[in-house]
C-alpha cells in the first residue's frame, strides 16, 4: 500500500472496527441458536432482552464506521492536497481510497466468514453488513477532497 492514504494504524483501526461489527452480529446469531432454557431461565430472559435490540445495536456499531471514515478523511485532507501538488490526480486518490477500503473490508469479512463456517451459522446476515459497508465506502469516497 505504497501510495495509500492508509497507514498501518489506520488499517488496523478500520480492520478492528469492521471485525467488531461482524463479530457482534455473529454473536447475536449464535446466541439465538443456543438452547438456554435448559441452563437457566434468568439467563435466557436476559439474553432475549438484549437480542430484542439487535438491530439497534448493529445500527449503532455500523454508525461507528461512518464516523471512522469521516474522521479519517478529515485527518488526511492536508496529505491529499500535498499529493495533488506533487502530481497525483484526485481520481487516482479516490480510486486507491476505495480499493484499499474495500480490501480492508474484504479481509475482515473473510475472517468473520471463517468464523461463520466454524460455528455453522448463516452467512446472509454478514452479507447484508458487507453491502451496507460498501455503500458507506462509496459515499465516503465522495468526501475525498482537498483542504
Amino acid at each position: 500500500m505504497k501510495y495509500s492514504l492508509f497507514r498501518f494504524i489506520d488499517v488496523f483501526e478500520a480492520f478492528a472496527i469492521y471485525l467488531i461489527c461482524f463479530a457482534s452480529n455473529l454473536i447475536f446469531i449464535y446466541v439465538q441458536t443456543l438452547n438456554l432454557e435448559e441452563v437457566s431461565y434468568i439467563l435466557e430472559s436476559f439474553i432475549k432482552s438484549i437480542i430484542d435490540y439487535q438491530v439497534t445495536i448493529n445500527f449503532f456499531l455500523t454508525f461507528i464506521i461512518i464516523v471512522f471514515h469521516y474522521q479519517f478523511l478529515n485527518r488526511k485532507k492536508t496529505e491529499i492536497s500535498c499529493r495533488i501538488l506533487v502530481g497525483d490526480t484526485m481520481v487516482h486518490i479516490i480510486i486507491r481510497y476505495i480499493l484499499h477500503s474495500l480490501a480492508i473490508l474484504v479481509f475482515s469479512f473473510l475472517l468473520s466468514l471463517s468464523l461463520n463456517f466454524y460455528l455453522e451459522l448463516k452467512v446472509t446476515s454478514n452479507l447484508y453488513l458487507v453491502v451496507i459497508f460498501i455503500i458507506y465506502i462509496l459515499i465516503s469516497a465522495g468526501q475525498v477532497k482537498r483542504e
